[in-house]
């Protein structure tokens, strides 16, 4: 059991790590690995103890969309994180435009809420290819 949890603290630390890298414009942190190290800690810890909690309050809307609104438990469990570990913050951002040839994407600017969406896609993205890599 101790074992599972420590790997699931290691595998949360990388992800933290990698999607700090990857969207170093949307999360930020002070105090460096400590504050990394708490994040990843905190994340399992929710995991453990709240996110049962939380799906079985969103119980009713999983069963009527079929688990597609389970992402919505991931956005509360990274709020909750963000919440508890003040110094990984999470902020509001704009997409660059993308001009190519044919292809036109205007600049798209991302609240608060949307930049929870994108890095919760992306810490979830990260940690299960981690996991994956990782098995035994």
């Amino acid at each position: 059991m101790l074992r599972l949890f420590l790997r699931s603290v290691a595998i949360n630390l990388a992800s933290v790590y990698i999607a700090s890298q990857i969207l170093s414009s949307i999360i930020t942190y002070v105090g460096g690995w400590q504050t990394l190290f708490l994040a990843a800690l905190a994340i399992a810890l929710v995991n453990l103890f709240v996110r049962p909690v939380i799906n079985l309050l969103l119980l009713p809307i999983h069963l009527v969309t079929l688990g597609v609104f389970r992402w919505a438990t991931n956005i509360v469990t990274l709020y909750i994180i963000t919440w508890l570990i003040p110094n990984l913050q999470i902020h509001a951002f704009i997409s660059p435009r993308i001009d190519l040839t044919y292809i036109i994407i205007p600049a798209i600017h991302f609240s608060v809420f949307g930049a929870f969406i994108l890095t919760t896609f992306t810490l979830t993205l990260i940690f299960h290819f981690l996991y994956w890599l990782l098995q035994d």
